[in-house]
């Protein structure tokens, strides 16, 4: 089955101005995901069910491929594309310019004024990005649009934090531009770390109170196990989960003891183990690390929380290490580095703000989400 699905996949692919190097990239992630469905003992039936018919991954592929439709459609046989008129692009490095001395000089606002020259590369996006893909174009705006959000947050109402939470509209976005090709369920798993994560900061920061609102971080395996295909498992495990928050809380509200209260997880751990086989809860990866993981985090973060309450508005993060880890044991090799810099970049950035008070100029480091993502192309 793999030696046939790869060739139909390279013949498929030879139709587009592909170059080889990435062509190899590509045939070198599906046969690697492959091999791992084929170590899980999953059927040729459930092979392609999860990675799609190779016409289905070309079709999905044909909008990233090199630099977008009308490149490929111009390199089999379709008319030339259009220039583009470049001279707005080229000009706003002077007009941003003249308006930046225009503000300094003549209405004395030379901070934040220098805002000014984030216009330079945000029409080059406009011009370049739009025509062809509207939400592609969004995509590329999105960090600029969260850095000129979150200065004006800063500067003018001092909330330096949480408004970084603004800074998530840069992988919501790209989240957002695959959903044409994503089932709903996977696009709920893709964006709920990063809607809990929002959720989370905004209780804790308003209330001051971070437990047991750590919970919510527990929605995201929950979410991952409407991904089993055997509707009982669903439920049973669900259930379970259910059965064990419940039982922390009345531990914890109504007897006080909240440590007492974690071994109500040990109910979801024993659940699992008698339901799973092969294949293991978190979307179907055949895996029980991403769910053993969870549990073990979950016990960490609330046992410090508990013996140091200062750990709960800043231990979370420890919780991101599981979307990490998924990303780089389940993505493709072309795709991990980008699509861990948004997780990398919020620890960063939440570290040199919380324990520095670097808030003002710690949202750097959301710039490493479109940095690599270049040099990543370039390297291409």
């Amino acid at each position: 089955m793999k030696e046939g699905y790869l060739e139909e996949l390279k013949e498929l692919l030879s139709e587009y101005s592909i170059k080889q190097d990435e062509l190899e990239d590509i045939l070198a992630d599906y046969h690697e995901m492959i091999e791992d469905a084929k170590s899980k003992k999953m059927s040729d039936d459930e092979i392609i069910k999860m990675i799609g018919s190779p016409k289905q991954v070309v079709k999905d592929l044909s909008e990233e491929l090199e630099s977008g439709e009308e490149y490929i459609y111009y390199h089999r046989g379709g008319p030339k594309p259009e220039r583009r008129d470049n001279r707005l692009t080229a000009l706003m490095p002077f007009i941003s310019v003249i308006i930046y001395f225009i503000l300094g000089f003549g209405f004395n606002l030379w901070h934040p004024g220098w805002l000014v020259f984030l216009s330079i590369p945000m029409v080059a996006i406009v011009v370049n990005a739009f025509d062809k893909n509207a939400m592609n174009g969004l995509v590329a705006l999105s960090p600029f649009i969260a850095v000129i959000t979150y200065l004006i947050l800063g500067f003018s109402m001092g909330a330096w934090h949480p408004g970084w939470l603004v800074f998530m509209i840069i992988p919501l976005m790209g989240i957002l531009s695959g959903i044409k090709t994503m089932k709903f369920l996977s696009f709920l798993t893709a964006i709920s770390p990063f809607i809990i994560t929002i959720t989370f900061i905004f209780i804790g920061t308003y209330t001051g109170v971070w437990n047991p609102y750590w919970l919510l971080f527990l929605l995201i395996p929950m979410i991952g196990i409407l991904h089993e295909p055997k509707a009982w498992k669903v439920i049973v495990m669900e259930l379970s989960f259910a059965i064990a928050i419940a039982g922390y809380l009345v531990s914890g509200y109504i007897f006080e003891e909240w440590v007492l209260g974690l071994f109500s997880f040990l109910i979801p751990i024993g659940v699992s183990i008698l339901v799973s086989d092969d294949s293991f809860l978190v979307i179907n990866v055949g895996n029980k690390t991403i769910w053993i993981m969870t549990l073990i985090l979950g016990v960490i973060y609330i046992g410090l929380g508990i013996l140091i309450p200062e750990t709960w508005a800043y231990l979370w993060m420890i919780f991101l290490i599981i979307p990490v880890y998924a990303i780089v044991r389940y993505s493709s090799k072309s795709e991990r580095i980008i699509a861990v810099m948004p997780f990398v970049s919020l620890i960063i950035f939440f570290s040199l703000g919380f324990f520095f008070t670097w808030w003002k100029f710690a949202w750097i480091a959301f710039l490493l989400i479109p940095m690599v993502a270049i040099l990543k192309d370039n390297k291409k």
